[in-house]
């Protein structure tokens, strides 16, 4: 089983007490978590936006007393703890500590004066292309960590997470970023001058000249290679001395095909344990993306044989984030080859201002958490594959077409329909199954071998074209885009690619596999055809016998629900469709309890039960238009015998806990609605706790009470325009039993 399918990141956004620390890490570990990230939020983080946070000094002596605290309940309670190595973000100034003391590793770029000559000017962050300054990074950050937690370093305290650190290539102003290295390294790898050659081409205005799209894509591979060698190999150097591993991503992963201004992510990736990209900003959602991009993580791993590959997720997504949309999230995130998910963040407090942070809060305070035992025990399913394993004959060239650096911000059309045009290619790949991961120019340039096959953008400058030609002439044959020949390397042959269902190829214990993930909002039958056996493995069981796989000859067919994720292993026996009596049924739902989820500018967030009209409740649906919280409805099935099988819902808002006959029955989170049932003889009473989100509590706090105490930060106007689709609560009046045998003759309401 995956030890890493979920972690959290646990932020300390404000000084935490010994009781807080065993209560908190209690309930992750009760809701099956198997790691936290603890994430220091000083109160000197971001003041501007944050308004406050952690007031004991950020690696001082009482910050240390208290992960001593916290180290020892993950012990006792055998939780991973994975560090993270910075006072917030990014990665590697130490809230700005290390420049003050080591002036010297300020960043640096270079400018020109009215009169044309170039000056040196120095920056406010640190210069993480030079190895000294991420020297200091460790003496300052993680020798601390080791000088007080060594001891258990491998053990209870396994990585450590570096985020989004300083990588700057790209400015509004006429100005570029300079470091001594560049000059030896254009010589290096390129043949020529910096100076003369380089950077000439790469001020504003001189985009356009006919030597500029080379010249800069030179100087941004310089300084990717720089970056990659004075950063993130130090860093993995260190872990491994001290048994640990490195986790981490960039940044801007999602926006590579548009703005390119992360530089060569297969390059610096390739020194990272874990690999990851984020998903912080729903750029991962229904109806929206599935994002490809999250494959650059895990290609980097396959390349390097690493395990793993995550996604920190859910940051700015709000607190309207229901179940199915988080299980959808996470199946898109499967499907793309990740098996670490960090969603975040579970605040240490949300008193006062605290809450403001990103405004999303998944811990024990909102309903989603009630149903995080059942989505992590799916993830846990889902992501137990092995990326080392993986051999794949593919490799997609990851390249932006447009020159840069460029400025990041403003309207880019063109760029925008680039990156659309590669997230239809790739889709066409992933509709027929056929295995890809991404490769760059200085991973084939440095290279021992090339892959079978290489895809690549005709729009290649001269230097890029050789390493290419090197490539065709070992026997990489060469395409420019999609080919139905290209269909030879699925591990199985799709027969129905226009349903839309996604396929990734992985290794599960050994196993060749495939994952099928259906994204569109309606169900589908996906078929393939195969000479071998295939099984399930079910991630929800109630989905497996209901709509099972099935088998004629050797073709297969399986129902895949809206957002479901399923998955095939070769080699297994497909299991036996059972046979059920089927009839719908309708609930007359009555009242049991209601409890409202309560925000407050001034106040933590709590549940209050409440005394509640029951002429509220209208076929199961709860009519309070702002209400955020869970409600508790019970209604009577009676039937003429006994009966196993399952009860299916139309529909329900967001989430839901069932008992029949005072027998638990399990969480759905996700649709098909299908709850495991035992009915007896007679009347059997049902009992239904419904999750909402806690979006119409937030919302309505933020309008009433933090806007006009201008508690809000920059987050608020992207949230602003997420789509309100968390506003219902409750379930529908109509039911479907399925059971096995002739339970069903002759059953009423």
């Amino acid at each position: 089983m995956n030890d890493l399918a979920a972690g959290i990141f646990w932020y300390w956004n404000a000084t935490p007490t010994p009781s807080g620390i065993s209560r908190q890490l209690k309930n992750i570990a009760d809701a099956g978590f198997d790691c936290v990230y603890i994430h220091p939020m000083p109160e000197t983080f971001h003041q501007w936006n944050f308004f406050t946070g952690m007031k004991c000094s950020y690696l001082g002596t009482k910050y240390f007393e208290l992960m001593e605290i916290a180290l020892a309940e993950c012990r006792k309670l055998g939780l991973t703890l994975m560090l993270y190595d910075e006072g917030g973000w990014p990665s590697g100034g130490v809230l700005d500590r290390l420049i003050a003391r080591y002036p010297e590793c300020r960043g640096r770029f270079l400018v020109k004066d009215e009169q044309g000559k170039i000056q040196e000017k120095r920056a406010d962050f640190p210069d993480l292309l030079d190895k000294k300054t991420t020297e200091h990074f460790i003496e300052m950050t993680h020798e601390l960590y080791r000088k007080h937690f060594g001891r258990e370093f491998g053990k209870t305290i396994k990585g450590i997470f570096t985020d989004e650190p300083f990588f700057q290539m790209v400015s509004d102003e006429n100005q570029i970023f300079y470091t001594p290295a560049m000059d030896e390294l254009a010589e290096k790898i390129f043949g020529c001058s910096f100076a003369n050659d380089l950077l000439p081409y790469l001020w504003h205005g001189m985009e356009n000249h006919p030597q500029a799209p080379a010249a800069r894509r030179k100087y941004m591979a310089i300084a990717s290679r720089l970056f990659a060698e004075n950063y993130f190999a130090i860093l993995e150097k260190w872990c491994e001395k001290h048994h640990l591993r490195l986790a981490g991503h960039v940044n801007n992963e999602d926006t590579f095909f548009v703005n390119g201004n992360c530089g060569d992510l297969p390059e610096q990736f390739a020194h990272i344990h874990i690999p990851g990209v984020d998903a912080i900003w729903r750029q991962i959602y229904p109806g929206k993306s599935t994002g490809v991009y999250a494959n650059f993580a895990s290609s980097a791993a396959i390349a390097q044989r690493r395990s793993h590959a995550l996604c920190e997720c859910f940051n700015v997504y709000s607190y309207a984030l229901t179940p199915p949309a988080v299980n959808w999230v996470a199946n898109a995130l499967f499907l793309r080859g990740i098996n670490h998910l960090i969603p975040m963040p579970y605040l240490y407090s949300d008193f006062g201002k605290h809450k403001i942070c990103c405004s999303t809060d998944l811990s024990h305070r909102v309903p989603l958490w009630q149903t995080m035992g059942e989505l992590l025990r799916r993830w846990k399913i889902a992501g137990d594959f092995d990326l080392s394993k993986m051999e794949v004959p593919i490799h997609i060239l990851a390249r932006n077409r447009f020159s840069i650096p460029d400025c990041l911000w403003g309207e880019k059309p063109e760029r925008e329909k680039a990156h659309k045009e590669m997230e239809d290619m790739l889709e066409i790949f992933d509709r027929n199954g056929v295995p890809w991961r991404f490769t760059s120019i200085g991973e084939l340039q440095d290279a021992g071998c090339f892959p079978e096959v290489l895809i690549i953008d005709q729009s290649l400058d001269d230097w890029e074209r050789i390493v290419v030609e090197r490539a065709a002439a070992s026997g990489c044959k060469i395409y420019s885009g999609w080919s139905e020949e290209l269909t030879r390397f699925a591990p199985v042959k799709v027969e129905n690619p226009e349903a839309g269902s996604l396929v990734r190829f992985c290794v599960r214990s050994g196993n060749e596999a495939i994952m099928v993930f259906n994204p569109g909002g309606c169900s589908v039958d996906f078929r393939f055809s195969s000479p071998e056996n295939w099984g399930e493995t079910p991630v929800d069981e109630a989905m497996a016998e209901l709509y099972p796989l099935q088998k004629n000859g050797q073709e297969f067919t399986i129902t895949l629900p809206p957002g479901a994720l399923r998955i095939l292993e070769k080699g297994k026996h497909p299991a036996p469709a059972a046979h059920w009596e089927t009839q719908e049924i309708t609930l007359n739902w009555q009242l049991k309890k209601v409890k409202k989820l309560r925000m407050a500018a001034e106040k933590p967030t709590v549940y209050q039960t409440i005394e509640a009209d029951r002429k509220q409740l209208k076929k199961g649906f709860w009519q309070e238009a702002d209400f955020s919280g869970i409600i508790t409805l019970s209604a009577t099935v009676d039937l003429p015998e006994s009966g196993a099988g399952f009860i299916c819902f139309d529909r329900i808002c967001h989430a839901a806990k069932l008992s029949v006959n005072g027998e638990y029955c399990g969480v759905q989170v996700a649709q098909p609605w299908a709850f495991p049932v035992k009915l007896k003889k007679g009347e059997n009473q049902l009992v239904m706790e419904i999750y909402s989100s806690a979006g119409n509590e937030w919302r309505r706090c933020v309008n009433e009470e933090l806007e006009p105490r201008e508690w809000v930060n920059c987050y608020l106007p992207t949230m602003r325009k997420y789509t309100i689709d968390d506003a219902e609560t409750g379930v529908s009046d109509t039911a479907i039993l399925r059971l096995q045998g002739n339970s069903l003759a002759g059953s009423g309401e």
